[in-house]
C-alpha cells in the first residue's frame, strides 16, 4: 500500500469519533435501557460475594414476575389505553381471559390426576419445564411457553433495536418509524435477533460453566429483558403525564414489583424453601433459583405469562396508528 494512502485513512478516525458522539446523544430512551439494562448487573455479579448473588436472586423474582405484570398494568391504568381495551374487547380481554382460563384448566386437570402427567421424584426441581414431555397438556404447555418467550426475548430486542437506529437514508420497508429513527430491513434484522436470543437462552447456557460467566449470561439476557419490560413504559408515564412529576413512572414501577411477590408462591431461592422448611439438596446452592412442581400452581404463572406475551404485541404494536399516536412522543426521547 502507498505511504500517501496512511493520511486518508488517519482522518477516518476522528470523523468516525465525531459520528459516534452525534449518535450517541441521540439513541432514544429505549435504547439506553438496553445498553444499560443487564451488562452493568452481571459484570457487578461477576465481581461480587455469594451473598451478593442470593440477594440479587431473590429481588430476581420480584423482577421476573413484576415484568409479566407490567404491559397489563400499564394498559389498563394508562387513561389511553383504557379507551383502547374497551373499542377492541376482543383483543384485550376475551382473547387473554381465553387464554388464561385455559393454562389453569389444563393445570387443574393435571393436578387432579386426569392426564399422563408423572410427579417428579423430587417435588422441587430447578427447572420447571426439566420434566415436562409431549404426552400430555400439561409437557405441552411448558414446552409452548419456553418456544414462545424465546420469541418474545428476540422480539423485544428488535423492538428496541427499531427505536434505536438512525439513518437518513430511506428504507425500502419499515417496521414502524418515530421521527428520524427507523430500521433498514426490518424482516432481516428480526430473524437475526430472534437466532441470536435464542442461541443465548437455549445453547449458551450449556456451554457456559463457570459460575460468573453464567450470571453474566443471566444478566446479559434475563435481567435485561425484565428491565426494559418494566422500565419503558415507566419512561412513557413520566413523559406522558403532564404534571412534569415522576411519581407515575415510580409508582408504576413499585406497583408490579409488587405484585410480582406472588412469584414466591411458586418460585425461590433455595435459602427460601430451606427457611420454609423444605428438604432441598445440599448441593444447591442458596441463591439457585427452584421451582415448585404444583401444576394447579404453576398454571397460573404460565397463564400470566402468556397474557403478558399478548398483551406485550398489543400495546407496543407501533405498526398501529392508535398506538403509534398514543405513545410515538414518549419513545422520540
Amino acid at each position: 500500500m502507498a505511504r500517501g494512502t496512511y493520511p486518508a485513512r488517519t482522518t477516518r478516525y476522528p470523523a468516525a469519533a465525531a459520528e459516534v458522539g452525534t449518535w450517541l446523544p441521540r439513541l432514544p430512551f429505549a435504547g439506553r435501557l438496553w445498553l444499560l439494562g443487564g451488562l452493568p448487573v452481571g459484570l457487578v455479579l461477576m465481581c461480587s460475594p455469594t451473598p451478593v448473588w442470593v440477594a440479587f436472586y431473590t429481588f430476581a423474582v420480584f423482577l421476573e414476575i413484576g415484568h409479566s405484570f407490567s404491559p397489563i398494568v400499564f394498559a389498563w391504568t394508562n387513561g389511553g389505553y383504557r379507551r383502547l381495551i374497551f373499542k377492541y374487547p376482543r383483543r384485550y380481554i376475551v382473547v387473554p381471559g381465553a387464554v388464561f382460563l385455559t393454562a389453569f384448566a389444563i393445570g387443574a386437570a393435571t393436578s387432579l390426576g386426569w392426564t399422563s402427567f408423572q410427579q417428579p421424584s423430587h417435588d422441587l426441581t430447578g427447572q420447571s419445564y426439566a420434566f415436562t414431555n409431549f404426552r400430555n397438556p400439561f409437557g405441552l404447555m411448558v414446552s409452548l411457553y419456553w418456544a414462545w418467550n424465546i420469541y418474545h426475548f428476540g422480539m423485544q430486542n428488535f423492538g428496541v433495536l427499531s427505536m434505536s437506529r438512525a439513518t437518513r437514508a430511506r428504507p425500502r420497508r419499515t417496521l414502524f418509524r418515530i421521527g428520524t429513527w427507523q430500521v433498514l430491513q426490518p424482516r432481516a434484522w428480526a430473524v437475526a435477533c430472534l437466532a441470536m436470543t435464542a442461541f443465548a437462552m437455549a445453547i449458551l447456557p450449556k456451554l457456559v460453566e463457570s459460575p460468573g460467566l453464567r450470571v453474566l449470561c443471566f444478566g446479559l439476557v434475563f435481567v435485561n429483558h425484565w428491565v426494559v419490560a418494566i422500565g419503558l413504559p415507566a419512561h412513557v408515564e413520566n413523559t406522558l403525564d403532564r404534571s412534569g412529576t415522576r411519581w407515575r413512572g415510580w409508582g408504576f414501577v413499585l406497583g408490579v414489583l409488587l405484585l410480582g411477590g406472588i412469584g414466591f408462591v411458586w418460585t425461590a431461592p433455595a435459602w427460601v424453601w430451606r427457611a420454609w422448611g423444605y428438604s432441598i439438596q445440599a448441593e444447591a446452592p442458596d441463591y439457585m433459583l427452584i421451582s415448585h412442581v404444583v401444576p394447579v400452581v404453576l398454571s397460573l404463572r404460565y397463564g400470566l405469562s402468556f397474557v403478558h406475551f399478548l398483551y406485550d404485541r398489543y400495546v407496543w404494536k407501533m405498526s398501529d396508528p392508535e398506538i403509534r399516536a398514543l405513545i410515538g412522543p414518549a419513545l422520540r426521547t
